[in-house]
């Protein structure tokens, strides 16, 4: 039986309210660590996200650098980029840190067709079974721009092409396909359609226009998911497919959220055996509505935690802060806000991230500036592609810079005809 571990959504370097989860992450991550060395796996994947920046400082590099190589010295390591890693970054790393390290280390920087990286073979079970995983990081919508479209790029274009990827890698896992030996994974960063946002994830990237259905999924024995925060099994295949999840909540809208570790265990042409593992590592974050006097009652539950409160019976002109932090010592206290009786009872209802991505925000402008809403997304999804190009690398054709570019070539010099 083959075994594989799935992890996903590390975002090292993310904070929270400012404040650094460096403390967090490594209390997470020697727990990712132990439980590898524990399970034995044939295979360790990570879907992506291993950042939170396309430039990671020095303190995260080592961190993600000394764990997955505890993973590699255990079990052959892949890591796919996602929306928030730099191709650039990885395939540097993959240059002075991949294969070699361990039982290997390999990052994959881009998407590849499968007869030309996109397929990559591990033997298992000592050489009796053999694990082919197709690997799709993420990919851009802006890889697929159409002069055509006013925009560069529509939903439709994209859910096309990205259907057509997923088709070729599905036939590319059946080259030289053994049914009795091999089984067959899909590890990708992309978005299905059905999946539940934790909305600690970047708004224009979980756009359901340009989600994947989970019908163009290839059909394997297990997809490895990343990209959303929530740890949830994808609905609507028949095969398991599943968001390892972040291994922290990064954001209050998973305050409820339990963070896990996927292992799989398969045979080939079985239906394999998917089990989460907890994780406990790192503050868990916290939300308190309610009077000071009820804190006060319950103050042990919120101890060691990210607090979040919302308190009635209390003035604007209260420091509410100190007197939270007064009452709960061994909180971090992140946001503290009265609550007025209007609104009292409906602040649950919809938790907010830290605050509105600039790509959220610029969308929400061209709408209340007259701009229809389908003209809107398409034109704050072609700002979110221009914010998150590296800039080492040669960028897509973007329709706005080639109109600047034709009208620069022919300067129009303002005289009139006489």
């Amino acid at each position: 039986m083959s075994r594989v571990i799935h992890t996903s959504d590390w975002h090292l370097g993310a904070t929270l309210y400012r404040h650094s989860r460096e403390e967090d992450f490594d209390a997470v991550l020697p727990e990712i660590a132990a439980l590898a060395r524990e399970c034995q796996p044939d295979l360790i994947v990570h879907s992506g996200d291993l950042f939170h920046s396309f430039r990671p400082g020095a303190r995260d590099l080592s961190r993600a650098i000394r764990t997955l190589d505890e993973l590699a010295a255990v079990a052959p390591t892949v890591v796919i980029a996602g929306n928030h890693d730099s191709p650039a970054y990885f395939e540097f790393l993959n240059l002075v840190s991949g294969p070699t390290r361990g039982r290997g280390l390999y990052f994959v920087d881009r998407f590849r067709p499968g007869r030309e990286g996109g397929i990559l073979t591990f033997d298992a079970c000592g050489g009796e079974q053999r694990i082919r995983l197709a690997v799709m990081p993420f990919v851009h919508p802006n890889q697929f721009w159409q002069r055509s479209s006013p925009s560069g790029v529509t939903s439709a274009d994209y859910v096309q092409a990205m259907r057509g990827l997923q088709a070729e890698l599905t036939e590319a896992l059946h080259d030289e396909y053994d049914p009795g030996r091999d089984v067959l994974l899909f590890a990708a960063h992309l978005f299905v359609a059905g999946a539940r946002p934790a909305h600690s994830e970047r708004g224009v990237d979980t756009d359901a226009a340009f989600a994947t259905a989970p019908e163009d999924l290839p059909a394997v024995s297990y997809a490895a998911l990343g990209h959303i925060h929530a740890p949830q099994a994808v609905k609507g295949v028949p095969f398991a497919a599943r968001y390892a999840g972040s291994p922290l909540q990064m954001d209050f809208g998973e305050h409820k959220d339990v963070k896990s570790v996927v292992v799989v265990d398969a045979d080939p042409g079985r239906p394999v055996r998917v089990q989460p593992h907890r994780l406990t590592g790192g503050r868990r974050l916290a939300y308190f509505e309610g009077t000071l006097d009820r804190l006060r009652a319950e103050a042990g539950q919120y101890e060691g935690t990210f607090l979040k409160a919302a308190i009635t019976g209390e003035d604007d002109g209260v420091l509410l802060s100190r007197r939270i932090a007064d009452i709960v010592p061994g909180a971090i206290v992140v946001d503290a806000a009265p609550v007025r009786e209007a609104t009292a009872g409906s602040v649950l209802a919809d938790i907010p991230a830290d605050e509105p991505d600039l790509p959220d925000s610029f969308r929400t402008y061209l709408t209340e500036a007259g701009l229809d809403e389908p003209a809107a997304r398409s034109t704050a999804t072609a700002f979110a592609r221009l914010l998150s190009e590296v800039d080492d690398e040669a960028p897509p054709p973007v329709p706005a810079e080639e109109l600047l570019r034709a009208a620069l070539e022919d300067i129009w010099t303002g005289t009139e005809a006489s």
